[in-house]
């Protein structure tokens, strides 16, 4: 058996404090709807670069640039 501590007690009572709560409505469903659609914008933008179908001036995409 381990040995109990007050720190121990009181991370295990603040941890535990919003198990099985619900909010209701849309919550950060928001936030995390627009980090979605900037990390797919980001990664589509950045495969159009390497597919050279986007075309940047002075920017190689390939090793000789090195």
């Amino acid at each position: 058996m381990g040995q109990k501590t007050a720190i121990g007690s009181f991370l295990k009572s603040i941890g535990n404090s919003g198990q099985g709560k619900v909010v209701p409505g849309w919550g950060a469903v928001p936030v995390m709807a627009f980090v979605g659609t900037a990390l797919l914008i980001f990664l589509v933008i950045m495969l159009q670069i390497y597919n050279q179908s986007l075309l940047l001036e002075g920017f190689s995409v390939d090793w000789n640039g090195v």
